[in-house]
């Protein structure tokens, strides 16, 4: 099959993806082959944001995608998007694996090789803060900022994802993002009080991958 690049249009990328899901149904390993490599980075970059640990991230994505290879026929093009769909197989995969190990903040990525000086240093703070941040809110605030805030889903589409009414996407959003506002500010305020020179304030809306 030829290679399908990402095009300008959402709504063409989902017809794209829903062809190769048919075809991945029908044995098409090309079509697997070219989902993946469309997918896999949203899938990895959800569980990371969830777990906050790379081998958990690697782990879950591995799992969607023997999925993918096994469930293909089951996705229903009239119930949403390849990728809600995606992230919906994350979701129950992430939370499975969540309350199996229970492990909600253990681990912290080792891979982040050197740094360059002391600004590097301190944007790597920033972001190992905010993932700190984000691993202690609340599972079902966490969800829904993770998918709307990082993976930049609508509302309609991340409750599409959980499967609960646009009224509770919106107010758990709003929660997660005071109760991360209020963990970011109460660790300012620690890192001000410890050490000389801190990063500048994080805002709820640096979710970053």
């Amino acid at each position: 099959m030829a290679h399908m690049a990402h095009t300008d249009s959402p709504a063409a990328d989902d017809r794209a993806e829903a062809r190769l899901l048919a075809e991945i149904a029908a044995g098409g390993e090309h079509a697997f082959v070219e989902l993946y490599r469309r997918r896999h980075n949203d899938v990895y970059r959800f569980a990371f944001a969830m777990a906050k640990s790379r081998s958990f991230a690697q782990d879950v994505t591995q799992e969607v995608f023997l999925n993918v290879l096994e469930n293909a026929s089951r996705f229903d093009s009239a119930k949403g998007s390849v990728r809600a769909w995606l992230f919906g197989c994350a979701r129950y995969v992430t939370l499975d694996r969540l309350r199996l190990e229970r492990r909600w903040t253990d681990e912290l990525p080792d891979e982040g090789a050197a740094v360059g000086g002391d600004e590097r240093l301190l944007a790597d703070q920033r972001v190992e803060r905010l993932h700190a941040a984000i691993a202690r809110l609340p599972v079902e605030y966490r969800e829904a900022l993770v998918l709307c805030e990082l993976q930049e889903l609508s509302y309609a589409e991340t409750a599409a994802v959980l499967g609960c009414p646009l009224g509770t996407v919106r107010s758990r959003l709003h929660r997660g993002r005071a109760l991360l506002v209020a963990m970011l500010d109460e660790g300012e305020r620690a890192a001000a009080d410890s050490g000389p020179r801190v990063a500048t304030p994080l805002q709820a809306g640096e979710v970053c991958s």
